[in-house]
């Protein structure tokens, strides 16, 4: 693909993402994401931002797990 096609699909990509983005206070994970899902090019955007902050999130924690650790202490 041409440069000119290339930098057309990137700009459509980051518009797509940056409408669907809602974490405002961190911009490098969305950089992070468009990338994502400029690498998986065939995946519908919605679908390839959950499978990235999916991967992102695995080791968050839940409130159960807050509830968990409160009743330890």
């Amino acid at each position: 693909m041409s440069n000119e096609v290339n930098d057309t699909i990137i700009e459509n990509l980051r518009d797509n993402v940056h409408e669907l983005w809602v974490l405002d206070s961190r911009p490098d994970l969305e950089d992070d994401c468009l990338q994502y899902c400029y690498e998986n090019i065939h995946t519908p955007v919605p679908y390839a931002m959950i499978e990235f902050l999916s991967q992102h999130c695995s080791q968050a924690v839940s409130t159960q797990d807050l509830e968990h650790m409160a009743k330890g202490e």
